[in-house]
């Protein structure tokens, strides 16, 4: 039974090169740093692709009063990270799009509007969409990011994405075109190979 994507989060602001999203979840259900996302745009007829960059916990003024007493019960803990809906903001970096014809590792002819509904990409769509690499230049063009980490970081969790038997040769393949694109700057290929090697 093919998996279907998950709902985690609303556009709370957006332009043709990435978007906010907000939500309310549980520690478990946290976007996680350099996967995949999809946001509803253009009524619905597209999807643009996300990469997710950051993520942050909201200013809760409870959490803040509790943090400043010196013995916190764990009951208290629990409350605040498990049973309270902690507030939740996650930026993405538009990488592509998916409109009914196939993906596109290109910015989207309109970014989502605010309120659309923003969803987790199933291993299938992420494994299809990373058959190219046209979107490694447009993460290493994006200014005032993590680059080097996120590149590294999402290269993985594609690589995680697919059968055993084809990680290494996807990691292979990246690698290459990573060395390709940074042939001029040495140093920064060598820190992103090392992070693609750090967590094998």
């Amino acid at each position: 039974m093919p998996e279907s994507p998950m709902m985690i989060g609303r556009v709370t602001r957006c332009s043709t090169r990435g978007f906010v999203g907000g939500m309310q979840v549980s520690e478990n259900e946290l976007p996680v740093f350099g996967s995949f996302c999809q946001a509803e745009a253009q009524g619905g007829r597209s999807h643009v692709v996300g990469l997710v960059y950051d993520i942050s916990i909201t200013d809760d003024q409870f959490a803040r009063q509790i943090a400043a007493l010196e013995d916190v019960p764990q009951e208290q803990i629990a409350d605040g990270q498990i049973n309270r809906q902690v507030p939740v903001e996650f930026s993405a970096l538009a990488v592509g799009f998916r409109d009914d014809e196939a993906f596109h590792q290109s910015l989207p002819p309109q970014p989502p509007l605010t309120l659309a509904s923003i969803f987790s990409m199933v291993p299938k769509d992420s494994v299809d969409f990373t058959s190219q690499l046209h979107f490694l230049q447009t993460i290493l063009n994006a200014p005032q990011l993590p680059v080097d980490e996120l590149l590294a970081t999402t290269l993985r969790l594609s690589a995680q994405e697919r059968p055993e038997g084809e990680r290494e040769q996807f990691l292979l393949q990246a690698g290459r075109e990573v060395a390709r694109l940074l042939a001029q700057d040495l140093t920064r290929l060598e820190n992103i190979l090392r992070g693609l090697r750090s967590k094998e």
